[in-house]
C-alpha cells in the first residue's frame, strides 16, 4: 500500500456507516405522518456524497444508479421547497393583489406545501433495501483493498473535474456548467466520506464554486418551472428580467472563480 491510501484506510468503515444512516433515515420517514422536508433534504445530500465515493472507491455502476434513483424519487419535496426559496429570494417586483408575481408565488407556495408529506411507503422500503445490498457488498470488500482503490479513483475524479473546468472555460455553455457541478459533487462529496481529513488541493476553492453552481441551478430549475407553468418571458417579463440579471452575475462569479483560483490549485 502506499503511502498515500493510509489516508483513505477508514473509507470502507465510512461507506459502511453512511448506509446505516441512510437505513435507519428511510425507515423514518416510512413511519412518519408529519413534513418530512429536512429529512429528506439530509437524505439526498448523504445520498450524493455517497454515490461520489462508491464511484471513487470502484463499486459496480448499478450501485451508483440505485443512490442517484433514490434521490430523484425522494427529490419533489425539497425541490418544490427550493422554488419557492429562490423565487423569493429574486427580490423582484412587489407581489400587489391580482399581479402576475402574486400568481406565480402563491403556485409555488401551494406544491411546497403538498410537497412537504412523506413519501410513499414503497418507494421508501426499495430505496432501504437498495441500500442494505450496497452496504452488504462493502462489508464483503477488504479495508486495505478499498483504500488502494478510493487513493486511485480520487485521483481519476480529480483529473476529469479539471479537464471538464478547462472545457467549461473554453465553450461557456450551460450544459458545461451543469456537467462541472455534478463532477464537483462527485469529487467534493466522495472526499468527505473517504478521505474527511486530506487537505486536498483545490479543496476549499472546489467547495465555493459548487456552491455557486448550486445557485445557477436553482434558477435554472424555477425558470423551467415557470416555462412549464406559462409564466414565460412574455407573460412575466418583470420575473424573467430579474431572473435573468441574477443568473448572469452567479454565472460571472462561477468563471471568475474556475479561473483564478480552482484551476491553479488543482494542479496538472
Amino acid at each position: 500500500m502506499s503511502s498515500d491510501s493510509i489516508e483513505f484506510l477508514a473509507a470502507r468503515a465510512a461507506l459502511i456507516a453512511a448506509c446505516v444512516e441512510m437505513e435507519t433515515i428511510l425507515s423514518g420517514i416510512a413511519n412518519k405522518q408529519e413534513q418530512v422536508v429536512e429529512d429528506v433534504h439530509h437524505l439526498r445530500q448523504l445520498g450524493k456524497r455517497l454515490r461520489g465515493a462508491l464511484e471513487m472507491s470502484g463499486e459496480a455502476k448499478p450501485c451508483l444508479r440505485w443512490v442517484s434513483v433514490i434521490g430523484r424519487m425522494l427529490g419533489a419535496s425539497r425541490d418544490a421547497t427550493v422554488r419557492a426559496s429562490t423565487w423569493r429570494g429574486l427580490g423582484g417586483d412587489s407581489m400587489l393583489p391580482g399581479s402576475i408575481e402574486a400568481a406565480i408565488d402563491s403556485l409555488l407556495e401551494q406544491e411546497a406545501r403538498a410537497a412537504r408529506q412523506p413519501p410513499p411507503a414503497g418507494v421508501c422500503e426499495w430505496s432501504r433495501l437498495a441500500i442494505e445490498q450496497i452496504r452488504s457488498r462493502l462489508e464483503a470488500r477488504d479495508d486495505r483493498e478499498l483504500a488502494a482503490s478510493a487513493q486511485q479513483g480520487a485521483e481519476t475524479c480529480r483529473r476529469r473535474l479539471r479537464k471538464r473546468l478547462k472545457r467549461t472555460l473554453e465553450r461557456v455553455r450551460d450544459e458545461d456548467f451543469h456537467a462541472c457541478r455534478r463532477d464537483l459533487k462527485a469529487w467534493l462529496g466522495g472526499m468527505s466520506l473517504l478521505a474527511p481529513n486530506l487537505d486536498a488541493p483545490g479543496h476549499a476553492e472546489a467547495g465555493k464554486l459548487a456552491s455557486h453552481l448550486g445557485e445557477e441551478q436553482d434558477l435554472a430549475v424555477l425558470a423551467r418551472w415557470l416555462e412549464e407553468r406559462g409564466f414565460g418571458p412574455t407573460t412575466a417579463k418583470g420575473t424573467w428580467k430579474h431572473l435573468r440579471k441574477r443568473q448572469e452575475k452567479v454565472r460571472r462569479r462561477s468563471v471568475t472563480l474556475i479561473r483564478k483560483d480552482l484551476l491553479p490549485a488543482l494542479g496538472k
